[in-house]
């Protein structure tokens, strides 16, 4: 870490090593920062870059490679990149590994075959850094999720949190029971359109699943909801021998958060909770109110009958 102080200037602590992953991580995506501004690879024709308010000025950008990165400007950096700060600052990054695909891909929720150039242009704009971070203002927290397998009478009961945004998509933490085994899942959220997808994959690293739910930020009736929930549709695997796809419906709401307690402290708190009920059986203090409010038809204004 280094600090540089000319006359009329304020003092900046700068991350040296931060300012030299910036230099290659642009280059490996192709990005400009000179004189060439009609050039549409140049940083300032960016959105991504534009969104995360970021330099605009050459002579900015190359003091920030060659003396640092100033601290107050690492994390946004990072965020129009795709990386996480501490790895943008580690000497040990693999910047290559991490950014060497072409279009950035590795910072987009996944590739559709065939359509991987029209794809990545329309996710991005889909899911501008802005954007996200005004999704995660609303949608971050902790969840508790009822669901409905098809076919199947239990409810099954699901703790998520939803913890940080990573690029184009927030990024969420699961935990459920299932046969008897505990699950846990590591999930991306993005929006396609007017909806929210989710991908998520158990940490057993078999069991693939996807979820969709409306963007409450396309629906103000959603987006003010007090307490904030929302419902949707899935499909998974019964983690049967026959691996026959099954459809779920859900409903998750935020949880309210206690005074001096951390998100991640609700998070592990909840999960022990889950543990101990993980369902709920017909006939169960709970079960018919969490049914209805799960399969209940929203009415125009967005609500649920329940």
């Amino acid at each position: 870490m280094t600090g540089t102080g000319k006359t009329g200037r304020p003092y900046l602590r700068r991350n040296t090593v931060a300012g030299r992953n910036l230099r290659t991580a642009l280059k490996l995506l192709g990005k400009t920062w000179r004189k060439d501004v009609h050039n549409p690879n140049h940083v300032r024709n960016w959105v991504a870059w534009t969104d995360c308010g970021l330099p605009s000025s050459p002579t900015t950008i190359d003091c920030d490679m060659r003396e640092g990165v100033p601290e107050q400007r690492i994390a946004a950096y990072a965020l129009c990149l795709g990386l996480p700060p501490e790895t943008l600052c580690s000497p040990e990054a693999d910047t290559v590994g991490l950014l060497g695909a072409p279009a950035a891909s590795s910072s987009l929720p996944f590739m559709v075959p065939g359509y991987a150039d029209r794809y990545a242009d329309r996710v991005q704009e889909y899911n501008r850094p802005s954007y996200i971070r005004e999704l995660f203002a609303l949608m971050g927290g902790v969840y508790h999720m009822d669901c409905l397998l098809a076919g199947v009478e239990l409810i099954h009961r699901c703790t998520l949190w939803v913890h940080g945004v990573q690029a184009n998509c927030l990024l969420m933490r699961g935990q459920f029971v299932m046969f008897g085994d505990e699950n846990s899942l590591e999930a991306r959220i993005f929006r396609w359109h007017n909806n929210l997808h989710t991908h998520y994959l158990c940490e057993n690293g078999l069991e693939l699943g996807y979820t969709m739910t409306v963007d409450p930020l396309r629906l103000n009736i959603v987006h003010r909801r007090n307490p904030f929930w929302l419902g949707g549709t899935g499909m998974t695997d019964r983690g049967l021998a026959d691996n026959q796809p099954v459809t779920f419906v859900f409903r998750m709401q935020k949880l309210p958060m206690p005074e001096s307690v951390s998100q991640e402290q609700l998070w592990l708190r909840h999960c022990d909770k889950m543990r101990k009920r993980p369902f709920l059986a017909p006939g169960e203090p709970g079960y018919e109110r969490s049914r209805t409010g799960i399969l209940a038809p929203e009415d125009p204004a967005g609500n649920r009958s329940a």
